[in-house]
Order: structure tokens, then C-alpha cells, then sequence
């Protein structure tokens, strides 16, 4: 894989990463970054799931905007951005809230009402096994990485103005 990325890398005259990360190698920080918030009153658990709570992050005086900040407030985004896996619906306290942490869900209804047992990738965590949301994982990986930070654009997209 190494080999693999350097000749694209060299193909397409970019210079290689400083940093590659992999979820799988970042669950630890993962389910860490999830209890800070936690404690910092913006995350909640449910039915052995994790949500971030936008209401409470709103409420401490910060702007939840969905990828731009003049999105803030645009529930069809939210709505959009969690499809299937909000279909719990009774987990979450608000439409808005979104998956940090998902329970593994271990059977899943097939079409003709019968339930089957599914495997899927899993870790053990405070809250039992599970996985991360997506929204989570480039959040923790970047702290990891990179350690505390604000205002940084770790998108490698361009920047403002």
C-alpha cells in the first residue's frame, strides 16, 4: 500500500501525506473524545448509542452550522446527513441530534418480516459494542494527530476568502 500510494503520489506531483490515518487505528481516541463530550454536556448516551445534542451545544452560546456556517438551522441538511440511521428515532432526544456512537445492532427485519443475525464490525466501549458515527471520526483523529486546536481547516479544502 505504501509502495502503491508513493507512485500516485509521484504521478500526480503532489507530495505525500505527513499524516495517514485509519479509524480502526483510532478507536481508543475515538470513544475518549466521545466522553469529553460527554461530560461536557453536548453528547448523551441512549439504548447503548452516543448522540451529540445540538440543542446543548447551541445552549452553551456555540453555532452547530451542517458542513457551512450559513447552513445553521437547515433541518433538511441534518435530516440528510443521518438518513437510515436515524430511523430509531425514540434513541435520540431531537431530530437534529446525530450518532456519535452506534450500538451494534445484531439482527436487522428482512423484507418478509422475519429477523436475521447480521455481523458487523465492532468494539467494546462504555456504552457496550458498537461503532463510531461518521460524524465523529475525522474530529477525534484530528486531535489525536494534530492535539487540541480551533479554527483549523483540516479539510485540505480551501480556506476563507
Amino acid at each position: 500500500e505504501a509502495e502503491f500510494n508513493h507512485a500516485i503520489y509521484g504521478l500526480l506531483g503532489c507530495r505525500p501525506p505527513d499524516i495517514t490515518t485509519r479509524v480502526t487505528d483510532y478507536v481508543t481516541e475515538i470513544i475518549s473524545f466521545i466522553e469529553v463530550l460527554i461530560r461536557n454536556g453536548v453528547a448523551y448516551e441512549s439504548q447503548g448509542s452516543v448522540y451529540f445534542s445540538v440543542s446543548s451545544f447551541e445552549s452553551q452560546g456555540h453555532r452547530y452550522g451542517k458542513l457551512l456556517p450559513e447552513q445553521i438551522g437547515n433541518s433538511v441538511l441534518l435530516a440528510e446527513g443521518e438518513g437510515a440511521l436515524s430511523a430509531e428515532g425514540a434513541e435520540k432526544r431531537a431530530a437534529a441530534d446525530f450518532a456519535l456512537w452506534k450500538r451494534t445492532k445484531g439482527s436487522v427485519q428482512l423484507c418478509d418480516g422475519t429477523s436475521a443475525a447480521i455481523e458487523e464490525p465492532f468494539w467494546q466501549s462504555p456504552w457496550g459494542k458498537g461503532r463510531p458515527g461518521w460524524h465523529i471520526e475525522c474530529s477525534a483523529m484530528a486531535h489525536a494527530a494534530l492535539g487540541a486546536f480551533r479554527n483549523k481547516d483540516s479539510s485540505s479544502g480551501p480556506g476563507p476568502g
